[in-house]
């Protein structure tokens, strides 16, 4: 990720209309189409969050009753049998920096994690240092250049240290949900390992492959070992850029599926202690890279053995580039793992939700998504602590040098669906209204529904009254200009 492709894709996506679909952009041929038209569904509460910031998931004072009234030539129709992908969590990055804000930070701890607060369900970890770590560039396995193949000198200790507290705020963070989830990224391998011998730039030895595999087992049973069970791995951040700026590393698609297929599926399928999830790529939509690289994985016929996933990034393309990914690969899983907020003398709160929900939220769960990552959790109120990479990315919270806790519009946009939308939740099939109105729909473990709803209308845009279907029956509700609303019924 870089501050150009940052700016780049926010001044591209202002200034683009989005063509929107008429129905959940993923295949429906398993729909279900008997639906008993005589239920009665539940009392509809409903969450508000504004552009104006006057409403910020705030509960709505009236409930909204369905019946047969048919009040809107505009319908938004749920089908809750019409089901498609199982939602594994919403949540950010515990990177460095913000393990360093974050740690013995209770007040912080919970706004993000305690059920009746943010309530996040999944996290991002770093594998070594990133372009986010208070102490600089480390990998687990630094030899000042030396080959180490047996890999004597490995060590989590910078994991657990007071300026890069990884370990020990993961640790804090279970003892508030102990069902957390983890998935853990690399930005670079040890340094000795590469073709430049640094941990930035370069790519990795192909002599090097079958103990670099070693490298993430030791790694994962040592997060194991810690409390701290893994449960998705990618094996390298956005492999198609690297720099010299911060820890990256070149990985092009027939590597990684070399990496996947020979080395690192084989090692971790032989541990019966770790077993994590491997999801390819980890980069962003397509502008001018790669955009057969997950095709190119996925195809591999060794890879394939070891990985049907894929994962995304919002620095470049939109989330319809998936479609022709999807085509090929209808059943693969899609998961959206890092996307920053900004802040620049141009941010606004009403573009920021513009952004995320179309280009993170709902464009990707309507294209398969399981889990929305976003970037850091915490910073400051320097965009920091920085290693190098963007000085004007926002964390989920901004915990400033006097102790202050601020909510970013990414805290507001995670709200109206880490707050209602259970682990294990469905998102089930809702029409969309063309070019207006932008939503996606889930059915919880305990049946209960929600529908987020974005009205897309632009800034010359209006409310708009729609009328909410399902199962025959419908409620009717005028949508703000800019809003997002979140409803939750039985």
């Amino acid at each position: 990720m870089t501050l150009k492709m940052i700016i780049l894709k926010r001044t591209v996506v202002f200034l683009t209309v989005i063509t929107l679909i008429t129905s959940c952009d993923y295949d429906d041929s398993t729909a279900l189409n008997t639906i008993d038209t005589t239920s009665n569904n539940g009392q509809v509460t409903a969450f508000l969050t504004t552009p104006d910031q006057n409403s910020l998931v705030q509960e709505l004072p009236d409930k909204f009753e369905f019946s047969t009234e048919v009040r809107s030539d505009l319908v938004i129709t749920i089908d809750e049998n019409d089901i498609r992908q199982e939602v594994e969590g919403f949540g950010a990055a515990l990177t460095g920096s913000s393990a360093f804000l974050l740690n013995n930070n209770q007040e912080a701890l919970n706004t993000l994690f305690a059920q009746d607060q943010l309530n996040l369900s999944y996290l991002r970890l770093t594998v070594g240092s990133s372009d986010f770590t208070k102490i600089g560039n480390y990998s687990y396995n630094e030899t000042g250049g030396a080959p180490d193949p047996t890999l004597s000198l490995f060590s989590l200790e910078q994991d657990m240290i007071d300026d890069n507290p990884i370990i020990p705020v993961a640790q804090q963070i279970l003892s508030i949900d102990s069902e957390i989830k983890f998935m853990s990224s690399p930005w670079s391998a040890p340094a000795w390992m590469k073709s430049n011998n640094s941990l930035e730039n370069g790519f990795l030895l192909a002599s090097n492959y079958s103990v670099y595999a070693r490298y993430w087992e030791m790694y994962l049973e040592g997060y194991k070992n810690a409390g701290i069970e893994i449960d998705a791995i990618t094996p390298q951040n956005e492999p198609l850029f690297a720099t010299d700026d911060y820890p990256t590393m070149f990985m092009s698609a027939q590597m990684q599926a070399t990496f996947i297929g020979q080395h690192l599926g084989p090692r971790l399928a032989a541990n019966t202690t770790v077993s994590p999830k491997i999801i390819s790529y980890d980069h962003n939509f397509f502008v001018g890279e790669d955009p057969d690289y997950p095709t190119t994985v996925l195809s591999n016929p060794l890879a394939a053995q070891y990985t049907n996933a894929v994962a995304y990034h919002a620095y470049g393309g939109q989330p319809s580039d998936i479609d022709a990914f999807r085509d090929v690969y209808p059943d693969a899983e899609i998961y959206f793992t890092e996307q920053s907020g900004i802040r620049t003398g141009n941010t606004t709160f009403g573009g920021e939700l513009n952004f995320f929900l179309k280009n993170v939220f709902i464009g990707t769960l309507r294209r398969g998504a399981k889990a929305i990552l976003l970037w850091n959790l915490a910073l400051d109120e320097n965009s920091g602590p920085t290693n190098g990479g963007c000085d004007i990315c926002t964390g989920v919270i901004e915990v400033s040098s006097s102790g202050a806790i601020r909510k970013n519009p990414e805290f507001y946009i995670l709200s109206h669906f880490s707050k209602f939308v259970q682990s294990g939740a469905v998102v089930i099939n809702s029409t969309q209204v063309e070019g207006q109105l932008l939503n996606v729909a889930f059915k919880n473990p305990d049946g209960s529904k929600v529908l987020v709803l974005y009205n897309d209308s632009g800034l010359s845009g209006q409310d708009i009254r729609v009328d909410i279907e399902m199962n025959g029956q419908r409620f009717n509700y005028a949508v703000p200009n800019g809003s997002l609303t979140t409803f939750t019924w039985d």
